[in-house]
């Protein structure tokens, strides 16, 4: 699980480690307008992509996309921190043992 990742693993790197393993890559608001987050953004995109190609089981989310609007860089000091606290927690049970 990487939120708010400062990278992810090149696209084009050995992939095989994360063939049949859950991830997630959760994003707060406002990273694709952003010129120190936007190119993190997109390279964590292509991972993902080629990792589920690879076999894996990636998911990358961006919480406005939830409905949790108005997440910052620091999601665990948010006003809806619970919230995503709550839904982090749903999906580690729903992907655990998988």
């Amino acid at each position: 699980m990487a939120i708010e990742p400062g990278g992810c693993p090149a696209a084009s790197g050995n992939l095989q480690p994360y063939r049949n393993l859950p991830l997630l890559v959760l994003w707060g608001d406002y990273v694709e307008l952003s010129t120190r987050w936007a190119p993190r953004f997109k390279a964590c995109r292509e991972f993902v992509e080629a990792a589920n190609r690879a076999g894996g089981k990636a998911e990358m989310v961006t919480l406005a996309d939830l409905g949790m609007k108005g997440a910052s860089h620091m999601l665990m000091q948010d006003r809806n921190s619970l919230d995503i606290a709550a839904w982090l927690a749903g999906w580690i049970d729903s992907h655990a043992g998988r």
